[in-house]
């Protein structure tokens, strides 16, 4: 291949990827910004579910922690699949400045409004991770785990418990309310126990010699 057409294929092949490169910017650009569907589902969520959550299913679900004592201060809380936060805040204002509350979600957007709340809140024991499946935390560190209407949605469940599973202090719970309450007890039958139950709401507690 002579000078010339060598020259000239490499350029080709920058023009190529400039080309790929800014159609792919156009479509996450039409996907993420100026698609009507995203738009209406993402202030659904960062807008409108949070209300919901305040006015209505959030409150009744409070209850059901204070039934259980299931927050208390100085503890550790892992809000795995926490959307906006509603229940991170709750929790970080129950765990007081002992505790320490981290928030996983794989979408990112929801994490900025969970940041943007604590700060508002001024609330320093919140701590975003953004994941779909590890924590990145160390072995046996959280005393409460959370899922709240999470494990429905998740296409590797029992990945996802594995992680919570070791993340989760030997005698620790894990709280699951959700609508699939056979389901949930198949999932974690070899994990963990369940402690106790109360409408969807299941309690579960990881054995002290697992």
């Amino acid at each position: 291949m002579s000078d010339i057409k060598r020259l000239l294929v490499e350029k080709l092949e920058r023009i190529h990827k400039v080309r790929n490169a800014f159609w792919a910017y156009a479509g996450r650009l039409i996907k993420e910004k100026l698609n009507p569907v995203h738009r209406a589902h993402y202030a659904i969520w960062v807008y409108y579910w949070p209300l919901w959550r305040s006015i209505f299913s959030g409150r009744k679900i409070l209850r059901h922690w204070k039934r259980f004592d299931l927050v208390q201060e100085g503890q550790t809380f892992l809000d795995y699949g926490c959307g906006t936060g509603w229940f991170t805040i709750a929790a970080a204002n129950r765990v007081g400045t002992k505790g320490k509350v981290y928030a996983l979600d794989c979408c990112s957007r929801y994490l900025k409004v969970v940041e943007k709340s604590s700060a508002k809140k001024a609330l320093s024991n919140i701590e975003v991770i953004l994941s779909d499946r590890e924590t990145g935390l160390p072995d046996e560190c959280v005393d409460v785990a959370w899922m709240c209407d999470v494990l429905h949605e998740l296409h590797e469940k029992r990945a996802v418990l594995d992680e919570v599973h070791r993340v989760l202090k030997k005698g620790g719970i894990l709280a699951i309310h959700d609508g699939m309450m056979d389901g949930v007890l198949r999932y974690t039958e070899d994990l963990l126990s369940l402690n106790g139950k109360d409408g969807k709401l299941l309690r579960l507690v990881k054995s002290n010699q697992t």
